[in-house]
């Protein structure tokens, strides 16, 4: 139940505020095509949206039906509302973290140390 949920509210987020919202107007492209199509028959689809998407803003007799195609025109009905609920009680203990500090010298001899003598991985010598 939780994953449909989830899938319909991302489902509506993604209509609502990207372009996604513009394949729901794809049957409104078919219905156009079909229109072309009764009018003259040796128009294939590709033609057609070459036509109407790749020959520029072309004002003729059905301009206003392609302006209702997908991905032509400007739209700006984007809506987006937030809304914060609060809980009844939200109380999260944080763990409690303790620290010690520790004195670390920061002085490095420059000289070998003696414990490297009797290792087989020995520094090299002069």
């Amino acid at each position: 139940m939780r994953q449909h949920t989830a899938i319909a509210l991302l489902l509506l987020y993604l209509l609502v505020n990207t372009q996604l919202q513009e394949i729901v107007r794809i049957p409104v492209l078919l219905e156009h095509f079909s229109e072309h199509k009764q009018k003259s028959q040796d128009i294939n689809f590709i033609g057609f949206i070459v036509l109407h998407y790749f020959s520029g803003d072309i004002k003729d007799s059905d301009y206003q039906r392609d302006q209702q195609l997908p991905f032509r025109g400007t739209h700006c009905e984007e809506v987006s509302i937030s809304i914060a609920i609060p809980t009844d009680s939200f109380e999260e203990t944080l763990p409690v973290i303790s620290y010690t500090m520790a004195k670390v010298g920061l002085y490095v001899s420059p000289f070998n140390s003696s414990l490297y003598q009797f290792t087989i991985w020995q520094p090299p010598r002069a």
